[in-house]
């Protein structure tokens, strides 16, 4: 008989475990009994979490007793020795670790006791949880929550309005924490927040994970997000033939994409070309037709150019 194993380093299985708190709180949505998975998977990932910090420090740091290393340190032993200056060093304010203990209590509750639970402070609970998370592997760990959930996962999680709300706050936090410039902070296309950090011209939202990159519009050769720079071969004449565009007039526009802030001016100005080039063939062709009347013979007016003014 075959014998199989699987083995999990503790980052590793931390994100086994968020990977199943994501499935059971999107679940949740029509089944509230999911959530007190998705609460007891989000605990244990964060237990992870911590240890994997402590085990970065030292091996032996995530077991309670060092001189017997036999049983592992809970939630609240391993954040008072990551805040212990002699090992990590790092503070976790007072509310995040009220936060941490009221979901150890309730994980406690769920898997010991009789217990009753509303859906909405299922929701906040895993909200304060799956931020707090987020921040500490992102933060601490080197690790990004777009790196350990897929985008099916990932989008349905962040939409949860309160997990939105306690995510924006930790974004901000982390904002403030690492001292990201003024001018490397952007406003993100995508949730709207001012939480869209960029370093060089590549910047990632410490909200939603979008990435965006930054690209110089053409025209006003201004900094602009890659998203806003559009395509504006339409507005040029051309004739599509055999799967290809071929552009007969671009009036004056070698360059074919700009910015939104541009693309007014430019719509305008090629708006403005067509219908100068109509008024010209109007009165040439007026031209044409007196001459040929003062001259008493018939009147064929010239070839009028494919271009017209836009009704």
């Amino acid at each position: 008989m075959i014998q199989r194993s699987h083995k999990l380093t503790l980052l590793e299985n931390s994100h086994s475990f968020v990977r199943e708190a994501a499935r059971n709180a999107i679940a949740a949505s029509n089944d509230v009994s999911r959530w007190p998975f998705a609460i007891l998977n989000l605990v244990q990932a964060t237990e992870l979490s911590l240890k994997e910090m402590l085990r970065r420090q030292h091996p032996v740091l995530i077991y309670d007793d060092v001189d017997t290393p036999r049983n592992t340190v809970s939630i609240m032993q391993a954040l008072a020795r990551i805040e212990n200056p002699a090992i990590a060093g790092i503070t976790i304010p007072g509310e995040e670790k009220r936060k941490l203990k009221s979901a150890v209590d309730l994980r406690n509750q769920i898997t010991h006791f009789e217990f009753e639970i509303t859906e909405e402070y299922a929701m906040a609970k895993f909200s304060e949880l799956f931020a707090f998370l987020v921040y500490f592997q992102g933060r601490h760990l080197s690790v990004e929550i777009e790196d350990v959930l897929s985008a099916d996962l990932l989008h349905p999680v962040i939409a949860i309005e309160k997990c939105f709300a306690e995510l924006r706050e930790k974004a901000l936090a982390r904002i403030l924490d690492e001292k990201i410039e003024k001018e490397n902070l952007w406003s993100c296309p995508e949730c709207f927040e001012d939480t869209l950090v960029f370093d060089g011209s590549q910047g990632i939202c410490y909200l939603c994970r979008a990435s965006q990159t930054i690209v110089e519009c053409p025209h006003c050769g201004k900094e602009r997000l890659d998203f806003d720079v559009e395509d504006f071969t339409d507005l040029l004449d051309s004739d599509y033939d055999e799967g290809q565009v071929h552009i007969y007039n671009d009036y004056g526009y070698d360059q074919h994409k700009a910015c939104s802030a541009c693309m007014d001016e430019i719509k305008a100005h090629i708006e403005q070309q067509r219908l100068d080039e109509y008024c010209n063939d109007m009165e040439e062709a007026e031209w044409h037709r007196r001459r040929a009347q003062q001259q008493g013979g018939g009147y064929s007016p010239p070839a009028a150019r494919s271009s017209k003014p836009t009704p």
